[in-house]
C-alpha cells in the first residue's frame, strides 16, 4: 500500500470511527460580543517509522459570545477538506455554574451538530456531540484554568463503514489547562478516545489500553476580538 492511500484509510477511519477526536471547542463562554478564532493541531497517536506520534490533524474553529454565558461556534477540518471529505459541526456552550473560589468548579455544557459531506461521492451524515465541561480558575486575577471533559458522540445511522452498524455511542474523556489573557487564549489537552473501540493495526496502529481507543494530544491557538 502506497504512503498516499496509508494516509486515505487513515483518514477515513479518523473520520467515520473516530470523528469525535476533535480537541474540546471552548470550554468556557466567552465575553458578550466576544469573537474568538482558533486553530486546533494533533490528534490520535498512532506508530510510524518506529515511534509513536500524534496523527497531524487540522481544523479551525470561530466562537462569538451571544452573553456572559452563552457561546455559539463553529468548527471546520482542514485536513479532511484536503481529500474530499467536508467535515465541519456547529454547536453552542451554555455555562450552568460560574467558578466559584475555592475548589468549586465552573460547569459548561456544549451540544453541536458534526457533519460530514464526500464531494467525490455526495455521501452526507450528521452526529450528534455532547459536551460536559468542569473548569478551575487557580490563580486569583489571572484567567489561567484547567479542565476536565467528558463527551458523547452518537451515531444513529443504520450503516457504517459498509456494515450494519451496531454502536451508537462512542465516549471520549480529556484533560487539559489553558493559558489565557485579553487577547490570546493557548490550549495543550491530553483526551482518551472511545474506550472498549477496536482500535485496529492495518495501516496504522492507534495507541489506547489493551488494544482498545487511542490516547490523543492537541494544541490550540486563539485571537481574541
Amino acid at each position: 500500500m502506497s504512503m498516499k492511500q496509508c494516509i486515505s484509510v487513515l483518514l477515513m477511519l479518523y473520520l467515520l470511527v473516530l470523528s469525535a477526536c476533535n480537541a474540546t471547542r471552548i470550554v468556557k463562554p466567552l465575553a458578550k460580543k466576544q469573537v474568538a478564532v482558533g486553530l486546533d493541531f494533533g490528534g490520535p497517536i498512532m506508530d510510524f517509522a518506529g515511534t509513536k506520534i500524534p496523527v497531524p490533524f487540522s481544523s479551525l474553529t470561530v466562537g462569538y459570545g451571544i452573553d456572559s454565558n452563552i457561546t455559539v461556534f463553529g468548527g471546520a477540518n482542514i485536513t479532511s477538506a484536503v481529500f474530499g471529505t467536508i467535515q465541519c459541526d456547529l454547536g453552542v456552550l451554555g455555562q450552568v455554574i460560574r467558578p466559584q473560589k475555592g475548589y468549586i468548579p465552573g460547569l459548561s455544557i456544549g451540544a453541536s451538530s458534526q457533519m460530514l459531506v464526500d464531494v467525490f461521492e455526495a455521501n452526507f451524515r450528521l452526529y450528534p456531540v455532547v459536551d460536559v465541561n468542569l473548569y478551575w480558575n487557580y490563580l486569583p486575577k489571572q484567567e489561567h484554568y484547567f479542565y476536565v471533559n467528558w463527551g458523547s458522540w452518537f451515531d444513529f445511522w443504520d450503516r457504517a463503514q459498509g456494515q450494519a452498524n451496531t454502536k451508537i455511542y462512542y465516549p471520549s474523556f480529556s484533560l487539559g489547562h489553558t493559558f489565557e489573557n485579553k487577547k490570546m487564549r493557548y490550549t495543550i489537552e491530553g483526551k482518551y478516545i472511545a474506550p472498549g473501540l477496536e482500535n485496529g493495526g492495518t495501516p496504522v496502529k492507534f495507541n489506547g489500553i489493551g488494544g482498545q481507543g487511542a490516547f490523543g494530544v492537541y494544541f490550540s491557538v486563539f485571537r481574541k476580538f
